[in-house]
């Protein structure tokens, strides 16, 4: 029984953060018909009462992601620019030449791609796509590609560097989770 709760708990958690990043997307909630109104002197219907709220502008989801990863990417190649200049790091031979340009290719291709789109930024997305990008490059560079390896505190130092990406992404979650969509009252 306990695993149901749960299994219903993170069902719904997910259902919440799914409909806050596409609101639109939202099913259509039952309810009453508006109440009928009409003129005093019954003859042409009245204006339909207004409730006096309106949605503000939505983010841009894909551009703010795209931002994200621009900036995350930025960071971590500061971050391994600085590391790499310390006795904490040995640097391995490898393609760090192809790997640069790369980067920077990314950076720029993001920034310019999430400039382009229009609309107010979305911080959980901007979180959600530096952390996103943290965590690939980390383990691309670190992993995959060998580049370089901690001498000093390795666990210590791999958790801090291989951890700051989810850490990113588990906060942009749980910004999207208690964030409410954003309503203002229209001027009367």
């Amino acid at each position: 029984m306990a695993c149901c709760a749960a299994l219903a708990l993170l069902l719904g958690l997910v259902r919440g953060t799914w409909f806050r990043v596409f609101p639109g997307r939202r099913p259509a909630e039952p309810g009453f018909a508006p109440p009928a109104r009409r003129s005093a002197d019954g003859t042409t219907p009245a204006a339909p009462a207004t409730t006096g709220r309106r949605r503000t502008a939505r983010p841009a989801i894909a551009g703010s992601l795209l931002l994200g990863t621009a900036y995350g990417a930025a960071a971590y190649a500061l971050a391994i620019a600085v590391l790499r200049a310390t006795p904490v790091v040995r640097t391995l031979d490898g393609p760090w030449a192809a790997r640069d340009v790369a980067l920077v290719v990314l950076a720029v291709a993001a920034l310019v791609a999430g400039l382009s789109r229009r609309g107010p930024a979305s911080r959980p997305a901007l979180l959600l796509g530096a952390g996103a990008a943290w965590t690939e490059l980390g383990l691309v560079d670190m992993h995959l590609l060998g580049l370089f390896e901690l001498r000093v505190a390795a666990l210590p130092l791999d958790l801090l560097l291989h951890g700051s990406g989810p850490l990113l992404l588990v906060l942009a979650a749980r910004r999207l989770t208690l964030s409410r969509p954003t309503t203002e009252a229209s001027p009367t």
